[in-house]
């Protein structure tokens, strides 16, 4: 059965266009979150209800807007969500392939999936994982004896995880 590493890939190889377009939308969040943290907070009267502020105890300049560390954040943030989402779909199927032979469809997917994340394709990997689930939940309307994705019965290793 299927079994994707989504923590093996090359940090060496350039985004692709899907990723930078991301990168760039996330980028285009930080302003706002700024001055959501700036003023916002202020505004809501959080200190007057004795609530601390986010972030009080992150270093002075960590909030300011450094388009290089920014794009940095977003790469990993996007690589860590599929990399999420590609355990989550390799344990699912791992777990409920074999009982309901209609969920094999998605393994091929799945795997092309792991492949493009493993290329550092986030864009593709997102669009194949997308397909995967949106197959899964298809087989699942015409066969409601297939577990959710999100069942209990498919626990997905928090211990593979990492921090970057």
């Amino acid at each position: 059965m299927f079994a994707p590493n989504p923590s093996t890939t090359s940090a060496s190889q350039p985004g692709s266009p899907d990723i930078q377009q991301l990168v760039g939308l996330l980028g285009n969040l930080m302003p706002l979150l700024l001055r959501f943290q700036s003023q916002g907070f202020q505004s809501q009267g959080f200190q007057s209800q004795g609530l601390e502020q986010p972030f009080q105890g992150a270093p002075g300049n960590a909030l300011m807007p450094n388009p290089a560390l920014d794009h940095r954040a977003a790469e990993n943030l996007i690589g860590d969500m599929t990399a999420g989402s590609l355990r989550a779909l390799s344990a699912y199927l791992e777990a409920n392939a074999g009982r309901h032979a209609a969920l094999e469809s998605c393994v091929p997917i799945v795997t092309q999936a792991a492949q493009r994340f493993a290329a550092r394709d986030y864009g593709e990997a997102f669009n194949l994982i997308w397909l995967a689930y949106r197959v899964i939940e298809t087989i699942r309307a015409a066969d409601q004896q297939i577990p959710p994705l999100r069942s209990g019965s498919t626990p997905v290793d928090q211990t593979s995880s990492s921090v970057h």
